[in-house]
């Protein structure tokens, strides 16, 4: 594949989930569409199917697009669709258990910040922990210690 063609795909890809991130956050996870979001992105579908298997694969990489502005601190995290993005993922999050643990992993990295987005990130580390040892004990019982 030839330089201009390959960086015409990562631009291509780019502007895809530049659309995703915002068609997501406004649509929500299970009602927003492959087709929404080439629209929006100026694309036909067939755009999404050549860089994107399905929309699985598209939806991790959105996620993976999410996960890097989370890690990338407070200036990052102003973009419009950060908050609700951060949301629909945390729902997905508590019926899906990859995402879960992926999502835990994140939360875990993103610095912390006075900014209500931070707070947030707090806010769901501790209900998403990373690992099982983390988790709080059920309510009404108490975790032995070793």
């Amino acid at each position: 594949m030839g330089i201009v063609r390959q960086r015409r795909k990562a631009e291509t890809r780019a502007l895809l989930l530049e659309a995703g991130l915002a068609v997501f956050a406004e649509r929500g996870i299970e009602l927003a569409t492959l087709d929404e979001v080439a629209e929006a992105a100026g694309f036909t579908k067939g755009a999404i199917y050549r860089q994107f298997p399905s929309k699985s694969a598209f939806l991790l990489a959105l996620f993976e697009q999410y996960a890097a502005v989370a890690r990338a601190g407070t200036g990052a995290r102003q973009a419009p669709w950060f908050i609700p993005l951060t949301l629909q993922f945390a729902a997905h999050a508590m019926r899906d258990p990859l995402l879960k643990r992926r999502f835990a992993i994140v939360l875990t990295e993103a610095p912390d910040g006075g900014a209500a987005e931070g707070q947030l990130l707090k806010a769901l580390a501790r209900v998403l922990p990373a690992s099982p040892a983390a988790a709080p004990a059920p309510v009404g019982t108490r975790r032995e210690s070793s």
